[in-house]
């Protein structure tokens, strides 16, 4: 993919934002891309593939919201962008005569990147479609664990007390170093939702809590 982007745009600059997002997991996916992109400046070209469809009848995008630009699948990926920013504009990509039904993110992804980062208008790409699809499931849920074990949840503030895999975090915080140790704690984090960590410990683990967990508010 990266091949593909810099023969289309030789002088792009690559930033890989996260190669960590867990296999298949979109709703996972949609928050990294939110959040690994947020602070790009304007017309910076963002191109994103978590895709357990390709090769079905999703829709293949590419997309301006916050005035930047995004590409990839249609299945909920650009769900927390468009909330967060806002949606400007919306093209469906042609798959390519030649290319791979099961390498989209090389044939047909990467391409319209590059041809973005060029300086290709986004109309030029492919005829306007309907705004992409949102995440099926809107439900309060982790939507990631950070590198420090934190739990990032789809909730944003007020702080609350919640649920999550049978144990519950009544304690709240407005820094780490409020925390106390082996005690969960909820905070707002630097993302504006809300999360649970523990002092100089992994949530995830004291928790057994993963990403996809539903949370139940208390």
């Amino acid at each position: 993919m990266k091949a593909m982007v810099l023969a289309g745009c030789p002088n792009a600059v690559l930033v890989d934002v996260s190669h960590e997002v867990p296999r298949f997991d979109v709703s996972a996916g949609a928050f990294m891309l939110f959040a690994g992109t947020r602070h790009f400046g304007a017309e910076s070209v963002h191109l994103a593939v978590v895709d357990p469809g390709v090769g079905s009848s999703r829709r293949r995008l590419a997309i301006r919201a916050g005035g930047r630009f995004y590409v990839g699948p249609d299945n909920g990926l650009f769900a927390i962008v468009i909330d967060e920013v806002g949606l400007q504009d919306a093209v469906e990509l042609a798959p390519r005569p030649h290319g791979a039904p099961t390498f989209e993110g090389r044939d047909v992804f990467a391409p319209a990147a590059a041809a973005l980062a060029a300086g290709i208008p986004l109309s030029s790409l492919g005829p306007p479609t309907d705004p992409p699809k949102m995440l099926d499931d809107a439900s309060p849920r982790v939507l990631w664990t950070d590198g420090f074990g934190n739990l990032v949840t789809n909730l944003k503030p007020p702080v609350r007390r919640m649920r999550i895999h049978n144990h519950d975090i009544v304690a709240t915080a407005t820094t780490y170093a409020e925390g106390r140790p082996n005690e969960p704690f909820v905070y707002v984090g630097s993302m504006g939702y809300l999360e649970v960590a523990v002092r100089d410990a992994r949530a995830d683990k004291l928790l057994g809590a993963r990403a996809g967990m539903k949370v139940e508010l208390m």
